[in-house]
């Protein structure tokens, strides 16, 4: 029910810390910094921007990967390709997401931006995993000069760990609607789109400043999520409906 608040945020940050620890052990390294690691397309929009930044030593050569979450009845998850040459051709009946461009070339201490563009029906949600990948460069998929080329080399002969990095794009639909039922220690979505909890915590009643870090949780339509409050606890969080935020105390 946490969706991917914990699990797939515990395995993001498991991996960022790997890749951290893989670059920083050896000279010159490539690092990225993929900002949030969840985006929203708004209803009125079909396009969000998203900025990569590669904070290490060397240029980053960085492949984006996309494809489409499906959830079953249990809430489990698969994954599906997304058709991109069919998206990047606008052929007749294309959907899905295509990031424009799927191929960054990152200097140092610098960033990079791609475009993350859905084409398709927006008559339900959608969710859309992406992959910003590390790769040794070649001069065919990058499109390198003869001095990026070169340097791609020497770079590629010292990366040795390929770790993506995971981040996932929530596609509103058309008309969303939002009815949040908060009762019985339980957050209840019965509308279309997902509800956020941000900044999740579970604080002291005999001492309401004393909190436990704040986590974000994301509750799928017809889902719900269990604060899990322990005796003496109540909870606090940000409730995000779209664009509405308001703050919600268990207590009242």
């Amino acid at each position: 029910m946490h969706f991917i608040g914990e699990m797939v945020m515990s395995r993001v940050l498991f991996l960022a810390l790997l890749l951290s620890v893989a670059f920083s052990s050896r000279g010159s390294q490539p690092q990225i910094n993929v900002g949030l690691l969840f985006d929203y397309m708004p209803p009125e929009s079909g396009n969000v921007l998203k900025r990569i930044r590669n904070t290490g030593d060397a240029t980053a050569y960085v492949r984006v990967e996309v494809v489409q979450m499906h959830f079953d009845a249990n809430g489990q998850v698969t994954e599906s390709a997304v058709d991109t040459t069919a998206l990047a051709r606008s052929s007749a009946g294309a959907q899905g997401v295509i990031a424009s461009p799927g191929r960054l070339i990152i200097a140092a201490h610098g960033q990079q931006a791609t475009r993350l563009v859905y084409r398709g029906p927006r008559d339900e949600e959608r969710y859309y995993r992406l992959r910003f990948i590390p790769v040794a460069p070649t001069a065919d998929e990058f499109a390198l000069s003869e001095a990026q080329a070169s340097e791609a080399a020497a770079v590629a002969s010292a990366v040795q760990v390929f770790t993506g990095f995971g981040t996932v794009l929530f596609i509103a639909p058309e008309q969303p609607r939002y009815n949040t039922r908060i009762e019985s220690g339980q957050v209840h979505n019965d509308g279309n789109a997902t509800i956020v909890l941000s900044n999740l915590r579970h604080c002291q009643s005999a001492e309401p400043d004393r909190c436990s870090p704040g986590t974000i949780v994301h509750v799928r339509p017809g889902r719900s999520h269990v604060l899990e409050e322990a005796p003496g606890q109540f909870s606090r969080y940000e409730l995000r409906e779209g664009s509405s935020r308001r703050m919600i105390d268990s207590r009242r």
